[in-house]
This record gives C-alpha cells, structure tokens and sequence, in this order.
C-alpha cells in the first residue's frame, strides 16, 4: 500500500467519523430542537393540517404568558421551588460527601471495601423502593408538601454516588503535602478545611453540578411526596395545566426548565472537566 493510498484512506476513515457524528448528534438533538421550535407556534399553527415544520413568524408570546402570575402551567414557582431543593441538596451532599470521600481515600479500617460496595449498591437501587416508607414516615412527621421532604431523599440518594467521584480525587492528593502540615501542627480537620478541600475545588465543583443536574431532574420523588403548588418542581411544573393541554406554553416552559442546567454547564464547563479528569488518576 502506497503512502498516498495509506492518507487516502485515513481522511476518509476520519470524514466518516465526523459524518456519524454529526447525524448522532442530530438525533439526540432532535427532541431539543422540537420542544424548541414547538415553543414558538401558536394554537392555530400547532394544530394546522398539514402540520408545519416551522412558525409562520418568531413571536415569544408563549414565553411570555407562562411567567404571568398564576398561569396553569406554574413554571415560574415550579423554577423557584427547584433552586431551592436542587442547590440546598446538592450543597448538603457535598459536605457530607467530602468527609466520607476523605475517609476512604486516606484511612484503612476494617470493612472498608465491603463499606464502599454497598454504597454503590444503594445508589444503583431504584429510588421507587425508598418512596413508599419515605412517604410513610414524613406524613406523621407533617413534612410532605414541604422543601425538606425533597432535599432529605435528594442528599441521601446522591451522597454515595459523590462519595465515589471523590474518593478517587482525593486520592490523587500526595499525601506528602498532609504529612508536612501535620509536621507543622495543623490538626486533621484543619488539613481537610485549608488543603485539601482548596486542591479538591474541580472535583468538588463538578461533584457540586452534578448533584444539582440530578436534583434539578428528579421526577418520581416529588411526584410522589408533592401535592401542591407551592412546592412543585420544575420537573412537574413544566408538564402541569389545570384544566387545558396547551402545547405552546408546555413548550416554552420546558425550555425555561432546561436554560439554568444548560447555563450552569457552560459557566463551570472547565472545572467539570478538570474534576472528572484529574478525579480519574490516581495519585
């Protein structure tokens, strides 16, 4: 095989790559792209035979009418409600999650191993077993319908799987830069506190995202332990309405429900990547 033929064949396996990727990405994209486009027709058009592809003109009246007050579709508190019970759980489990991580990335005790297997045996768990004695305990307690009846099972389902993505980076922490603030004087929290957490901060950010794209997604939980309005998720908001089904609004409502995971993405898309890398290698 010639060079020439060899370059000739390794442009086209490389153009047939990006080609694939171009059209799998296009698939995965097509829902986006339809809730979208879905967001700007008005009743008339989603409803014109034959269906059109797209709106006769742009008009962000949908986006418009489901942040009025009070509209059926409660996006705008449903937005509310999920910044609170996605940033508080998220938050919550990373604090929690860092001191356990710490542990099993720096101390050898028995059960260790048999410990960090049934961690990842309950994340893997589906939620639907814990929701119906969760459900039992909260009603007595009068904590359903409440923004804590969400952030507890949120924090407890989480935390095994942020100690997992911590663990491995805090193990690639040397231990040497431990030992030498231990020399100096430094106790054991203090260490944790003013070196390892600054040095753990892409693996915490991304631990952090992570949790809160998880929270911020929760369906079944708050279908099942929510009742009312004044609590509702973003991931039911988008989808309720009193009495009609209008397509438009549902529609914009679930790109407002995309934008701050989609935002919150981009603005710390680097430290995500920093903390997934380095998390990865062992030091």
């Amino acid at each position: 095989m010639g060079p020439s033929l060899y370059r000739l064949q390794k442009k086209g396996a490389k153009l047939l790559t990006y080609l694939l990727a171009v059209v799998i990405g296009l698939v995965m994209a097509f829902p986006l792209l339809t809730l979208v486009r879905v967001s700007f027709f008005t009743r008339l058009e989603l409803y014109a035979k034959p269906m059109l592809w797209l709106p006769k003109t742009v008009k962000w009246q949908n986006y418009v009418d489901v942040l009025a007050p009070n509209h059926i579709v409660p996006i705008k508190p449903a937005i509310t409600n999920s910044l609170i019970v996605a940033c508080s759980a998220a938050t919550l489990t990373v604090i929690l999650a860092s001191l356990a991580a710490y542990a099993f990335a720096r101390f050898r005790f028995p059960g260790r191993n048999l410990l960090q297997s049934l961690l990842l045996s309950v994340y893997l768990l589906p939620a639907i077993l814990f929701l119906i004695p969760i459900f039992m305990m909260l009603r007595p307690l009068k904590l359903l319908d409440t923004h804590i009846s969400l952030i507890v099972p949120y924090t407890v389902w989480m935390t095994p799987f942020v100690i997992l993505i911590l663990r491995d980076f805090f193990q690639s922490v040397p231990e040497e830069i431990e030992d030498a603030a231990l020399v100096d004087g430094c106790t054991q929290l203090s260490v944790i506190w003013h070196i390892i957490l600054p040095l753990a901060g892409p693996g915490l950010v991304a631990a952090w995202v992570s949790a809160f794209i998880m929270s911020w997604n929760e369906f079944l939980t708050p279908l099942i332990l929510t009742s009312k309005l004044k609590v509702i998720t973003v991931a039911l908001g988008q989808y309720t309405s009193t009495y009609d089904i209008q397509l438009g609004h549902m529609a914009a409502a679930g790109v407002y429900a995309i934008l701050p995971v989609l935002i919150l993405t981009l603005i710390f898309q680097r430290r995500i990547e920093q903390g997934i890398t380095a998390g990865s290698l062992k030091g």
